[in-house]
C-alpha cells in the first residue's frame, strides 16, 4: 500500500512543482473568544515529496521488519506502533498550523518513546526517558508559543510576514530539541536502544527531520531576522563538528551511524541558516534515502552476529555477505559525497556556495574540518567491516537474508540515481558559481586528507586508548551525557515545587479543604444531605416567590 502510494505521490509532487500549484484547505472546528480553531491542510510539491519519501522508506522497512522481527512475540504490536508513528509524521507534514502540528508532534514523541523501550530492559527504559525528557523541553516551548500566538489571533503561521521574536525563539529551540542540535544532542545516540528498523525510519526521515522541516516551513519569517540565522548557523556547525569527532572514537556500529545522522542534521541546519531553502530540502531527501539503507545494512550485520554491535568483532564481512556490504559501501560513499553519487549533488553544491559568501574564517575552517571528519569516520567504518580481522566466535552462521536484502534494493537505486534526478529538476538553471582553481580543488584535497588521517587513526588506536581526553571527551559528545542529570534534575524539581505549591496548597488546602471544614463546622452540609431534593425545590420556590413579589 505504501509503495504504490509513494509512486503516485512522486508524480503528483512533480506536477505541483512544474505547474506551481498550492492547495490550501481550511475548515472551522470551533470558535472561542473571536479566535477560530481551524483545521488546515497545505499541499505543495515539498509536502508531497516528503510524504513520498516517508512512504517509500516505511514500505521497505515494513518488508524488512517482517523478517527482522519474526522472532519477537510482540511483533504485531510493533507494526501497529510503527503505523501510528508514520501517520503522526504525515499529519505534521500537511499542517501549516501550530495546533495541528502539535498533534503530530506529540504523536511522534509518544510513539518514538514506545518504540525505543520496545525491548523492555533497564537500558531501553533509561534511553527512552532521556529522549522523552529532552523532547519535552521543546514541547513545552512549543505549547508556550501557541499560547502567545493566541494573542495575535491566528495559529496559522503561513498567514504572517513577521512574528514576535519570543515566539520565533521558542519555535527554533523546540525544533532544535526534535532535531537533536547542540546542546540537546545526547538523546539521539541513546535512542539506538530501539530495534534497528525503528532506527532506520526514525533517525533518517521522520522524527529527527521534523524540526528541520518545520523551520523550512517558517523560512519566510526566519530570513527577516539575521540574528536567528546566525544562531542557527553556529549551532549547526558546533553539532556537526562535535558529532564528527564522536563518530571517530566510537566502536558501537549503530551509534557511529547515529553520530553520522547528527552531523548531517547540523549541516542541514547550516544550509538553512544561509537561506537556501530548496537546497536544505534537497539534502534532507537525499540523506534520508542513503541513511535509512545504511541502518538497514547494519541491522542485517547485527542480526547475523547474534546482536553484537562492536565493530572490532567484525571484519572480512565482504566474504560472508557480499550483497549487504555492497549496499553499505554505496550508502557510505554517498555520505562522503563521492562525485556523482546522490550525496555529492547537495554537499558539493553547498560547500561551493559557502566559499562564495563573505563568512568568518573560523566558520569556514570548522566547516572544512567537519567535512574532513565525515570522510574519516566513513572510511574508518569501511575499513573495520571489510578489511580488518574477523574476531567473532569461530562457530558462526553468517549469511544474507533474502527479504531484508530485497527491501534495500530500491533504496540502493535511489542512493545512486535520485540525487542526479532531483538536481536536474530543482536546480535546472545556469549555476552562478565562480571559484578559483585551488578553491575548486580544496574539497577534493580535504577528502583525500580525511582518508589518510582515518588510516593513521586506525593504526594508532592502541595509543589513543591511553589518552583518556581523546577517548572520553571527544568520543563521548564533550561530556553531554554527564550533564543530562543536571539538566533534568532541576527542571523536575521545579515541576514538583509548582505541583506542591499550586496543585496541592492553593487548590486543596485553601479552597476545597477550607470549605469542607467550615461546612462541617456549621453543619450546613449535613442539613442539605438529609433531604436534598426537597430542600432544593423549596429553595427554588422561595426565590421565585421573592421575584414575583418584587415585580
Amino acid at each position: 500500500m505504501y509503495l504504490s502510494m509513494s509512486i503516485f505521490l512522486f508524480l503528483y509532487s512533480m506536477m505541483f512543482f512544474f505547474m506551481k500549484l498550492n492547495l490550501f484547505i481550511e475548515w472551522n472546528s470551533m470558535m472561542l473568544n473571536s479566535i477560530s480553531f481551524n483545521m488546515y491542510i497545505y499541499i505543495d510539491w515539498m509536502s508531497l515529496m516528503f510524504i513520498f519519501l516517508i512512504c517509500i522508506i516505511s514500505s521497505m522497512i515494513m518488508f524488512y521488519s517482517k523478517e527482522y522481527m519474526n522472532h519477537d512475540n510482540n511483533n504485531i504490536q510493533f507494526f501497529w506502533i510503527l503505523f501510528f508513528f508514520i501517520k503522526s509524521m504525515i499529519l505534521m507534514i500537511l499542517s501549516p498550523n501550530l495546533l495541528t502540528i502539535l498533534i503530530g508532534w506529540d504523536g511522534l514523541g509518544l510513539t518514538s518513546y514506545c518504540l525505543i523501550i520496545f525491548y523492555q530492559n533497564k537500558s531501553s527504559y533509561n534511553c527512552g526517558m532521556i529522549t522523552v525528557m529532552i523532547n519535552r523541553i521543546g514541547d513545552i516551548l512549543f505549547i508556550m508559543s501557541i499560547s502567545l500566538m493566541m494573542m495575535i489571533g491566528s495559529f496559522s503561521f503561513m498567514n504572517y510576514n513577521s512574528l514576535n521574536w519570543m515566539i520565533m525563539m521558542m519555535v527554533i529551540i523546540s525544533a532544535f530539541t526534535k532535531s537533536a542540535q547542540f546542546p540537546f544532542s545526547s538523546w539521539l545516540p541513546a535512542a539506538m536502544a530501539a530495534p534497528t528498523p525503528v532506527s532506520s525510519l526514525v533517525h533518517s526521515s521522520t522524527l529527527v527531520t521534523a524540526g528541520i522541516y518545520m523551520l523550512i516551513r517558517f523560512n519566510n519569517i526566519l530570513i527577516i531576522n539575521k540574528y536567528f540565522m546566525l544562531y542557527m548557523m553556529i549551532t549547526g556547525l558546533i553539532t556537526m563538528f562535535m558529532a564528527g569527532m564522536s563518530a571517530n572514537f566510537e566502536f558501537d556500529l549503530k551509534k557511529i551511524i547515529a553520530y553520522s545522522t547528527l552531523s548531517q542534521l547540523g549541516l542541514m541546519m547550516m544550509i538553512l541558516s544561509m537561506g537556501m531553502i530548496q537546497l536544505t530540502f534537497f539534502h534532507l531527501v537525499i540523506h534520508a534515502l542513503f541513511k535509512s539503507m545504511m541502518f538497514m545494512c547494519s541491522g542485517v550485520m547485527i542480526h547475523c552476529l547474534i546482536n553484537y554491535q562492536d565493530i572490532r568483532y567484525m571484519g572480512y564481512l565482504k566474504h560472508y555477505m557480499p550483497m549487504t556490504m555492497l549496499m553499505f559501501f554505496i550508502s557510505n560513499l554517498s555520505l562522503c559525497g563521492l562525485p556523482f553519487m546522490s550525496g555529492y549533488f547537495s554537499k558539493d553544491f553547498f560547500l561551493e556556495k559557502f566559499m562564495m559568501m563573505e563568512n568568518n574564517l573560523m566558520l569556514y575552517f570548522l566547516l572544512m574540518m567537519s567535512t574532513m571528519l565525515t570522510v574519516m569516520y566513513s572510511f574508518r567504518l569501511i575499513y573495520y567491516l571489510l578489511n580488518s580481522n574477523f574476531n567473532f566466535v569461530p562457530m558462526n552462521l553468517i549469511k544474507e537474508t533474502k527479504l531484508m536484502n530485497y527491501s534495500m534494493i530500491i533504496l540502493m537505486i535511489c542512493s545512486i540515481m535520485f540525487g542526479m534526478l532531483l538536481n536536474w529538476i530543482l536546480f535546472n538553471s545556469l549555476e552562478n558559481i565562480f571559484l578559483m582553481k585551488w578553491e575548486k580543488m580544496l574539497i577534493m584535497i580535504i577528502c583525500i586528507m580525511g582518508y589518510i588521517m582515518s588510516y593513521y587513526l586506525i593504526k594508532l588506536i592502541y595509543l589513543i586508548n591511553y589518552y583518556y581526553f581523546l577517548k572520553y571527551f571527544l568520543g563521548k559528545m564533550w561530556f553531554l551525557y554527564k550533564f543530562n542529570f543536571l539538566k533534568y534534575f532541576y527542571i523536575m524539581k521545579l515541576g514538583k515545587f509548582y505541583y506542591l505549591i499550586f496543585d496541592k496548597i492553593w487548590s486543596e488546602e485553601i479552597t476545597k479543604k477550607f470549605m469542607m471544614y467550615n461546612n462541617n463546622k456549621l453543619n450546613l452540609m449535613n442539613l442539605m444531605n438529609k433531604n436534598y431534593l426537597t430542600n432544593l425545590f423549596m429553595f427554588m420556590n422561595f426565590i421565585g416567590l421573592i421575584y414575583f413579589m418584587m415585580n
